[in-house]
């Protein structure tokens, strides 16, 4: 995501929620990823600036921001930011005077301490997932130690998990720290990027850059990490009389013996000094070919991958072997290896293309298809194998295992786009289609092509699932990549005007809470799903994504008023006043939205308290806000608690407002209440302190009420109003003399 739009998100965040809740999502922009507990416990930690001013920060913030477009849902109670939504979230809080950079240090502690229950879990997921948070952490209290793990968790990767070495490289991008060592590990992850993808040429650029000695990169603080074999610059090759005298006898045992213990041994040493030695290769390959041990055959394999990457005579043998034997295992060995050293090689490609198309055996395809993934980098033939197996077969595991090859080798690649697009738009088979689609989701940036082609299924096809699955995995891609994009949206307008499923409706409504924050063609969207959908639970899905997406919007306001107005349903009507309540203050058109539903609503006792309640959050000053809850105070007189709401909402928008001190002087005169009376003249004494008129009505009953604790209760709102005031004194003073009570 690009920055501005990052910061339109978080901006958008803001005016919804409050500074409040930004404040929290600083805190959480820390850790890599998000749990409901880790995010409480967040907030619950943290509830103090650096000046330890208290932060009201409400609990109900931590859904809030798990649920809001900061977030996005990538396990089962598992929730990331976006890189770029994370790193500035951070930045403001170190340019936050009440927080800085010490803030910083000490939430990187605490994450420390919560994850350290895990990093010694019998769980690998648990394990590894804590080890990450780990590397965060340190990587903001003390950045070297950072570098120290992360440095040897490459190590270890490159021996046992190579696997994991994509992981690393991403996740200390993600993590960078601006100190030299950091930045010599950075380029280290680049070439772990780059070997286990097996560019080794790009590899050894990036480590040509960094200090190296005696096979080891030194990142600086006596970290070291070893270098992978084949990035070291100068691979010597064997051509000494003695290392040739050596490859003879071994090659000699290997054809000789009959112990399997000996020839395994004898073919591991070879892949240690064989490098690039014709008559080594042409051993190994030959074993693999014809000996039946399955163990024997697998370190012959083992030792080709490490003497044979990118040799001609070793991928032809391999190729070979896959044509003529019989052998179903021993095939699979062929092609596990050919996908282990030929990389980017025809011959090699062209071989697994070869199986894929004439093999009838569904595990010996699976094995064709991954190595194809490992070494049919943008390889046109590679790319229309896989799609056509995507296209064929019947079996959901192969189709699914040539999408993950495909993804692997043609990220951006127009052919790759071109193909799947085809799939979608032509085949017959929904299942090939859905998988085009997830596929597509996988791989393109903000392709137009791809867009265009994702558009025109979610128009034309007849299948919901697969409309639906094109919405979820696609859109969502689409949002991450390219929010404001007006095919995208159109396509999600689309669906909200002619589909008749309700459910697709209400999922396309609440992608479009997701897209970029004041599209005027979301908005006309969700606005047209709300005048015009029969279900009330999708109307309220869409005026939950008209909030999120501007809520200070013309036209956002005037559909939530139309929803006021027009609804049957008393939950959506509830639903909008609650939205019109956070609106920008003062905007006229929700105040008087909010009125109507005051004013309107006959047996919904909470949807008019609701209103009364949103109104004293955005009818700061308003004469009209104010004069509506006048009128609920004075005329609503079978309903307890709604005047309590309204006196206390009239509290908090009417200060100064000599319409809103009367209407309390009012209230405090003629009910026969005492408790609201008591409450009514608790808000005036809040909205105008020394007013001559509030102390008039004070004085008023003291001398006219039969009950000693009101008479009490006005004397105390005398004292702390009433300073210097002549009347005040006098009538405290008439009380003195005259009441009966000795407690008054």
């Amino acid at each position: 995501m690009k920055l501005e739009a990052a910061q339109r998100r978080i901006n958008a965040f803001k005016k919804r929620f409050g500074e409040p809740h930004l404040y929290l999502a600083y805190h959480a922009a820390l850790p890599l990823a998000l749990t409901p507990d880790l995010l409480y416990r967040i907030w619950a930690n943290f509830r103090r600036d650096m000046q330890d001013e208290f932060v009201d920060i409400s609990w109900i913030a931590v859904s809030d921001l798990i649920l809001s477009s900061l977030c996005d849902e990538v396990g089962h109670e598992l929730y990331e930011m976006d890189a770029t939504v994370r790193q500035e979230l951070l930045d403001q809080l170190k340019a936050n005077p009440r927080f800085t950079e010490q803030r910083l240090k000490e939430v990187a502690s605490f994450l420390l301490a919560y994850v350290q229950r895990d990093l010694d879990s019998q769980d690998s997921y648990d394990r590894e997932f804590a080890q990450s948070q780990s590397w965060v952490a340190w990587a903001y209290k003390q950045p070297e130690k950072s570098v120290e793990l992360l440095a040897a968790a490459f190590h270890r990767a490159y021996q046992e998990n190579p696997r994991d070495l994509m992981r690393l490289s991403t996740l200390t991008e993600m993590i960078h720290q601006p100190i030299p060592e950091f930045d010599r590990l950075r380029i280290f992850a680049r070439a772990m990027g780059h070997y286990r993808r097996k560019k080794f040429e790009e590899a050894k650029a990036e480590i040509a850059q960094l200090p190296t000695e005696g096979g080891v990169v030194s990142l600086g603080g006596n970290i070291v990490i070893p270098i992978p074999r084949e990035l070291l610059p100068v691979i010597k090759t064997v051509d000494d009389k003695e290392t040739q005298k050596q490859i003879a006898e071994l090659i000699k045992i290997i054809e000789t013996t009959n112990d399997q213990d000996t020839r395994k041994q004898a073919l591991e040493s070879l892949g240690e000094i064989g490098q690039g030695n014709p008559q080594a290769i042409a051993v190994l390959v030959q074993v693999i070919q014809n000996t039946h041990p399955r163990n024997t055959r697998r370190q012959a394999a083992k030792s080709l991958e490490k003497i044979g990457l990118g040799n001609h005579q070793a991928i032809a043998g391999l190729f070979q072997v896959i044509q003529n034997t019989q052998n179903k295992f021993t095939r699979l060995q062929a092609i596990e290896s050919l996908g282990e050293i030929g990389q980017g090689n025809p011959q090699a490609i062209a071989g697994l293309v070869q199986v894929i198309q004439n093999t009838q055996n569904e595990y010996t395809l699976g094995e064709a298809i991954e190595s194809l993934g490992k070494i049919g980098q943008g390889n046109t033939k590679a790319i229309a194998g896989l799609v056509q197996v995507i296209q064929n077969t019947q079996s959901k595991n192969l189709r699914r295992r040539a999408a993950k090859s495909l993804e692997k080798i043609g990220l951006e690649n127009p052919q790759v786009i071109a193909e799947l697009v085809q799939v979608i738009q032509n085949t017959n088979s929904e299942n090939a289609r859905r998988q085009a689609i997830e596929s597509l989701g996988k791989i393109v940036q903000g392709n137009p092509q791809a867009i265009a082609g994702l558009v025109q299924v979610i128009e034309n096809t007849q299948n919901e699932d697969t409309r639906m699955q094109t919405i979820e995995s696609v859109i969502e891609r689409l949002e991450k990549t390219n929010p404001g994009n007006p095919q995208a949206i159109a396509g999600l307008v689309q669906v909200i005007q002619n589909t008749q499923n309700e459910y697709t409706r209400r999922q396309a409504a609440e992608r479009l809470g997701k897209i970029d924050p004041g599209n005027p063609q979301a908005i006309a969207g969700l606005i047209q799903v709300i005048q015009n959908t029969q279900n009330e639970y999708t109307r309220r899905q869409a005026i939950d994504s008209l909030e999120k997406i501007d809520p200070g919007n013309p036209q956002a306001i005037a559909g939530l008023v139309q929803v006021i107005q027009n609804t049957q349903d008393e939950y959506t009507r509830r639903q909008a006043a609650e939205r019109l309540g956070k609106i920008n203050p003062g905007n006229p058109q929700a105040i008087a939205g909010l009125i109507q539903v005051i004013q309107n609503t006959q047996n919904e006792y909470y949807t008019r308290i609701w209103a009364i309640e949103s109104l004293g959050k955005i009818g700061q000053g308003n004469p009209q806000a104010i004069a509506g809850l006048i009128q609920v105070i004075q005329n609503i007189q079978n309903e307890y608690y709604t005047r309590i709401w309204a006196i206390e909402s009239l509290e908090k928008i009417g200060q100064g407002n000599p319409q809103a001190i009367a209407g309390l002087i009012q209230v405090i005169q003629n009910t026969q209440d005492g408790y609201i009376r008591r409450l009514a003249a608790k808000s005036l004494e809040k909205i105008e302190l020394g007013n001559p008129q509030f102390i008039a009505e004070l004085v008023q009953v003291i001398q006219n009420t039969q009950n000693e604790y009101t008479r009490r209760r006005a004397m105390e709102r005398i004292e702390k109003i009433g300073q210097g005031n002549l009347q005040a004194i006098a009538e405290l003073i008439q009380v003195i003399q005259n009441t009966q009570d000795e407690y008054t």
